[in-house]
C-alpha cells in the first residue's frame, strides 16, 4: 500500500506540499496540485482517515450538556440532535450535569483539549470566567457573550397563551416556573405574562424560583396555598404542569371548568391524557435540535454563523388535536 512519502517521491515534491493538497489548503500552484493528484491516482494512494483525525484532532464527536436526561424536553431534543449529527458524520456524547457544574466544566476542558469537536449547551449555570465565544459552542435558550444560541419565540408565543386565558374569562391568572442563574430566553415567558396582565389591569401572581429538576412540587403546593382563588395558570414547563394536574385531582379542582391551564413545551401534553384539558405552547423541538447542530457545525468549520436563531412556536388549544 502506497504511503504519503511514496506520493511525495513520485510527484517530486515535499511531504508538506502533499499534505496541503490533501487538505485542500492554499499555497499550492494548480500545476503542482495536478502533479500530486496524478501521483495519488497512479499509486492508488488511500488516505488513512483515522490517522488524519488524530493529527488534526477531529474526533467527529459533539457533546450535548443537559441538566438531566430523564426530562421530556431534553430527551427529545437529544434525539433530534443525535439524528442530525449522524447525517453529518458525527457522533453524540450526552452529559447530564445533575446539578453539578463541575461536570460541565470537565466537558469544557475536553473541548479545549479537542477530545470533542464542539458542545451544545443547555445549562442553568453562568460561565463569566470562560471565553466560550472562542470555542465551538452553541447554546440553547441561554445567553453567553458572543456565543450563538438557538431558541423559540418565547415572548410572542407566551403572550398568545396568556391572552387566550383572558379570552376564556380568567381574571386571576398566575404564572409558575423555575428561574435560571444565567440570562435565558425561558425568562421571556414570565416577562410576557407580566406584560399581558399589566396591559389588562389584572393582578400579577408569580411563583418563580431557582429550583432543581424534580423539586418542583413545593413550588406548586405553595402556589395553591397562597392563591387558592386563581382561575387560570400559565406554566413554564410540562413537568410542573403534571404536578399541578395531580394536585388539582387530589383537591377536587376540576380542569378546565374550574381552572384553565396553559403549559409551555407541550412535549408530554400533546400525547397524554391532558391534551383534552390543557392548552399548550408547542416548541418546534425537532427544528430546534437540527438548527443547533447546523450552527455548531458552521462554527467548527470556522464559518460565520448567526448569534441568534429564533424559531416559531405553536399555541394549541385543548382538544384541538382530537
Amino acid at each position: 500500500m502506497a504511503s504519503i512519502k511514496d506520493v511525495a517521491r513520485y510527484a517530486g515534491v515535499g511531504l508538506g506540499t502533499v499534505s496541503r493538497v490533501l487538505n485542500d489548503e492554499k499555497g499550492v500552484s494548480e500545476e503542482t496540485k495536478e502533479n500530486v493528484l496524478n501521483a495519488i491516482r497512479a499509486l492508488d494512494y488511500k488516505r488513512n482517515s483515522l490517522a488524519v483525525s488524530f493529527r488534526k484532532k477531529e474526533n467527529k464527536i459533539v457533546a450535548l450538556l443537559v441538566p438531566v436526561i430523564d426530562h421530556p424536553f431534553f430527551s427529545k431534543i437529544a434525539y433530534y440532535i443525535e439524528d442530525e449529527l449522524d447525517k453529518n458524520g458525527y457522533s453524540l456524547l450526552v452529559s447530564s450535569s445533575q446539578s453539578r457544574q463541575s461536570k460541565e466544566y470537565a466537558m469544557i476542558e475536553k473541548l479545549k483539549k479537542k477530545d470533542v469537536d464542539g458542545i451544545i449547551f443547555i445549562t442553568h449555570y453562568d460561565y463569566k470566567d470562560e471565553d466560550l465565544s472562542s470555542l465551538p459552542v452553541v447554546s440553547m435558550d441561554r445567553h453567553f457573550d458572543n456565543v450563538p444560541y438557538v431558541t423559540s419565540d418565547n415572548f410572542d408565543s407566551s403572550v398568545k397563551a396568556c391572552e387566550w386565558l383572558l379570552a376564556q374569562g380568567c381574571r386571576k391568572v398566575a404564572y409558575i416556573g423555575g428561574k435560571t442563574l444565567v440570562g435565558s430566553e425561558v425568562m421571556e415567558r414570565e416577562r410576557a405574562y407580566r406584560a399581558v396582565m399589566e396591559k389588562n389591569g389584572l393582578p400579577v401572581v408569580v411563583k418563580s424560583e431557582v429550583i432543581k429538576h424534580g423539586e418542583e412540587q413545593p413550588l406548586v403546593e405553595s402556589l395553591f396555598e397562597e392563591y387558592g382563588d386563581i382561575d387560570g395558570v400559565f406554566v413554564s414547563g410540562d413537568a410542573m404542569t403534571n404536578m399541578i394536574f395531580t394536585h388539582c385531582e387530589r383537591c377536587g379542582i376540576d380542569i378546565p371548568s374550574r381552572l384553565k391551564v396553559v403549559s409551555f413545551d407541550g412535549v408530554q401534553i400533546k400525547t397524554g391524557e391532558l391534551k383534552n384539558k390543557i392548552a399548550y405552547v408547542e416548541q418546534p423541538v425537532e427544528q430546534l435540535g437540527r438548527a443547533a447542530v447546523r450552527v455548531l457545525l458552521g462554527k467548527i468549520r470556522n464559518e460565520k454563523v448567526p448569534i441568534k436563531t429564533v424559531l416559531k412556536a405553536r399555541f394549541v388549544q385543548y382538544g384541538a388535536d382530537k
